[in-house]
């Protein structure tokens, strides 16, 4: 409680004891030039603290920061030097028209910071409520269809009029297993967006090899990958990379996934990895239509989807891009090689850059 406290203290704090500082340092310019030349404006560099506060740290700083220039300009340079007195009144006039100015440069600074900071507070509004409002049709929408097959197919099976083959009750509980997985894929990625949005998404990073990794995603979504020619290219000596094993993991999951759902089925996706300095390159790159260059901005925007018909939230390459940046790199699409397809390309540091 003291600690927390005294950590508001200081907060309150410092914007006043940073305004005497830049004070103290242009009183001593002004000084510089009082002793070389006698130059009648130099009082007015008093106001340069002043701009430079108002707008951060708001009027009672900067204020506070002119008055006390202007006493010690009066104490250290106006006749009679060492008293408050001012012999000539033309340096009065302008003593008080300084402080004046400084009074009305920094309220208005100081609107204008307010103002700034409520535009954006609106605009957080905005989003909050756009994210919102796209949420809850995802949900509506989503949530629908796999229940209204999951439904279905329970009702057949208590029916107990009906006989089913042993192939057919297989066919219905794979659909109802199907189903319920794709729930669990859309509860998942809502509860992430949700946490990136917060910024609670802090990933664990400890040095990690990616082959292995990859090796593990790739085998998880063979279900959706059969048929597929599948290709992983991943150099001998890759250095150890410093990630949240969890978070990457859903990364090139979802990027594969994404892949292989809006490609034609047979197609081949290739996975690859590359060296940089300072990091390592993971490549996924598949043989479908392609992405055009005006749509690829926007499908990394939550609930933003592609031109195919495929399933999906529209979450998954925004969670992937959130979770990328949160360790430091960088997710974009490009064409793919000689134009065919599209290449998903992400950057990660390696372990040694973490301390």
């Amino acid at each position: 409680m003291i600690e927390a406290s005294e950590r508001r203290g200081w907060k309150r704090s410092w914007p006043y004891l940073a305004a005497l500082v830049a004070a103290g340092v242009m009183l001593g310019i002004v000084g510089v030039i009082e002793a070389r030349a006698a130059l009648p404006t130099a009082p007015l560099l008093y106001l340069l603290p002043l701009i430079l506060a108002a707008p951060r740290w708001g009027r009672r700083p900067a204020i506070l920061a002119v008055v006390i220039s202007i006493v010690r300009h009066d104490l250290l340079f106006v006749e009679p030097v060492g008293t408050l007195t001012i012999a000539r009144a033309d340096e009065a006039v302008g003593l008080a028209l300084l402080l004046l100015v400084a009074v009305v440069t920094a309220q208005l600074a100081d609107d204008a910071r307010r103002g700034a900071e409520k535009e954006h507070e609106v605009a957080l509004a905005r989003r909050s409520d756009a994210l919102k409002t796209a949420l809850l049709h995802a949900v509506s929408h989503q949530l629908r269809t796999p229940l209204a097959s999951i439904k279905a197919s329970v009702s057949a099976l208590r029916q107990a009029d009906t006989t089913y083959t042993d192939d057919d009750r297989a066919e219905l509980l794979a659909a109802i297993e199907e189903e319920a997985d794709r729930l669990d894929r859309l509860v998942r990625n809502l509860l992430d967006a949700s946490r990136l949005e917060a910024g609670a998404m802090t990933p664990r990073k400890q040095p990690q090899d990616l082959r292995e990794l990859s090796k593990a995603v790739l085998g998880q979504l063979q279900p959706v990958l059969a048929g597929r020619p599948l290709r992983l290219d991943v150099p001998e000596d890759l250095p150890l990379v410093a990630c949240d094993y969890a978070q990457i993991d859903q990364v090139l999951t979802n990027l594969v996934e994404n892949a292989a759902r809006h490609t034609p089925t047979g197609t081949p996706i290739h996975v690859s990895m590359t060296c940089l300095d300072g990091g390592v390159r993971i490549e996924v790159a598949d043989q479908g239509p392609g992405i055009p260059i005006a749509d690829r901005e926007r499908l990394f925007g939550s609930f933003e989807r592609g031109h195919t018909r495929a399933q999906g939230t529209g979450l998954g390459l925004a969670i992937a891009r959130g979770l990328v940046e949160a360790h430091g790199g960088r997710l974009w699409v490009e064409s793919g090689h000689h134009d065919a397809g599209a290449r998903f390309l992400f950057t990660l540091p390696l372990a040694e850059a973490v301390t």
